[in-house]
């Protein structure tokens, strides 16, 4: 047998009649088929464990008539899928015709029957089949993927979102029974705060596209979980849904977030200990050109006035020594102020901000506005005032640096639950894209403190010029709070 014709398939053909048989199987082997040829119905049944591709039998069998040969077929799980074409010579009725294809005949051709005709039917039926079993194995292979994937999966209904069916991964990972989920939508695993945005996402996605969004997604126990949600159109069993993956990513996100406030807290350390290194050796350069100075003067007085011959000389060298001497004591004072300023500890906050805000004012030529009236510090400890006092250094600081202002303005004010902290300039600000940055350790050292008294801090840049630093701080502080130690 040549090649050709095993590439067309093989036909097991049934007919009792020696010559109609000889001619219609002549007919399918010179179109490139195997033809196996059966007398009775029996052997037909028979010769069918051969898997035949197609099977063609006459209605008049001698022993079993061709509709119940068919029907056994039809009804044997082996052949139940393999078509069959019922023919026949005699009955040629539409009453005939009605009861073999209501018999599981997949077609019915009365004879004589034209060649083409009866090549271009097998044919059909054959191309019929192959497209049933490609669509069994593909749905045989989804179900397969749909069972053994151990992310969750549910299959959805296109137009409301409604759960079909979920595989063991999504019973495992929620907590609800395969029952339960045919009673839900895919809407109920979302949190309530983020079900009207879903919503509103499903109704702009295109249902014949792959999608993906993040949610979260809440389980029967009430965990609640960040989750990635990918979503795609699929067709099972002729009707259109879509296949929903779900991937838990809760520890990947708290890994992320980690890995961030680790790397924050190291370029705060990285850049705590460089302000120190910057602070020694301003103070060793200020004592040494000012205070050091001072001391070397106060030092060649007392010196020369052991040779001062007059009384009203050795009073002149003393008074001007004892100048020299309290300029040296005020120069070291304002360097321990820079360090720490008692005036904090002794007085309060209010006192130390506006001796900050006067030596500011001095040392920068930038105007400083302070507005403290409105303010309650009652609540508010050592620590907290520090960190509120570093607060308004730091911005100071960058204003310095950076805003190229004339004038800065603070005002501390309190409500009824929060103290507000609002530090403005008329400098020239800096782009929106910046704000926020990590990179940016002087504000992320600000937003640090913030935090650690349980409020938060939000810089902005105005069209116009300028920026504004806001503080809100509650009164009523956490129970637990990580307090700054920089």
């Amino acid at each position: 047998m040549s090649e050709e014709s095993k590439s067309q398939g093989t036909i097991l053909y049934a007919d009792d009649t020696e010559a109609q048989r000889y001619a219609l199987s002549r007919v399918l082997r010179r179109a490139g088929f195997e033809v196996l040829e059966a007398r009775t119905g029996r052997q037909a049944l028979e010769m069918s464990s051969k898997h035949p591709d197609l099977i063609v039998l006459d209605v008049n069998l001698p022993d079993i008539s061709g509709i119940e040969v068919c029907k056994k077929l039809k009804a044997s799980e082996g052949t139940a899928s393999t078509p069959v074409l019922q023919v026949s010579a005699s009955l040629v009725s539409t009453e005939a015709r009605v009861a073999g294809l209501e018999g599981g005949a997949d077609a019915y051709l009365t004879q004589p029957i034209e060649p083409q005709e009866l090549v271009a039917t097998v044919r059909a039926l054959l191309r019929v089949r192959s497209t049933e079993e490609q669509l069994w194995r593909s749905q045989l292979q989804y179900r397969s993927f749909f069972e053994a994937n151990p992310l969750p999966c549910c299959v959805l209904d296109t137009f409301d979102f409604r759960i079909l069916t979920v595989n063991d991964a999504a019973i495992q990972h929620y907590g609800y029974t395969r029952e339960e989920f045919t009673t839900m939508s895919l809407r109920d695993l979302v949190v309530p705060d983020e079900q009207q945005g879903f919503l509103a996402a499903l109704a702009e996605a295109d249902s014949s596209k792959h999608s993906f969004r993040t949610w979260r997604h809440v389980a029967k126990n009430g965990k609640v979980m960040d989750v990635e949600v990918f979503w795609a159109p699929l067709e099972l069993n002729g009707n259109n849904v879509r296949l929903a993956i779900v991937q838990d990513i809760t520890e990947k996100l708290a890994l992320q977030v980690a890995q961030h406030q680790e790397e924050i807290r190291r370029l705060l350390l990285d850049r705590a200990l460089q302000v120190q290194e910057d602070e020694r050796r301003r103070i060793a350069r200020e004592l040494h050109d000012e205070a050091g100075q001072l001391m070397t003067s106060l030092l060649i007085g007392l010196r020369s006035i052991s040779d001062v011959r007059r009384l009203a000389d050795a009073k002149q060298q003393a008074k001007r020594l004892r100048e020299i001497a309290s300029g040296a004591i005020d120069e070291i004072g304002r360097l321990a102020r820079g360090l720490h300023s008692s005036v904090l500890d002794d007085l309060g906050i209010e006192a130390a901000l506006r001796r900050f805000a006067d030596e500011f004012t001095k040392t920068h030529n930038i105007q400083v506005d302070l507005e403290v009236m409105t303010a309650d510090f009652s609540g508010f400890n050592g620590d907290d005032q520090i960190n509120l006092y570093r607060i308004v250094q730091e911005a100071l600081t960058n204003v310095a640096r950076h805003a190229h202002a004339q004038h800065v303005h603070i005002k501390f004010q309190s409500s009824a639950t929060n103290l507000d902290v609002i530090i403005g300039d008329d400098g020239r600000g800096f782009p929106s894209t910046n704000n926020h940055s990590s990179t940016h350790l002087g504000i992320e050292g600000m937003r640090q403190r913030a935090t650690s008294l349980g409020g938060t801090l939000q810089i902005a840049s105005p069209v116009g010029g300028g920026a504004e630093v806001r503080v809100k701080i509650p009164h009523q502080k956490p129970s637990f709070r990580n307090e700054m130690a920089i």
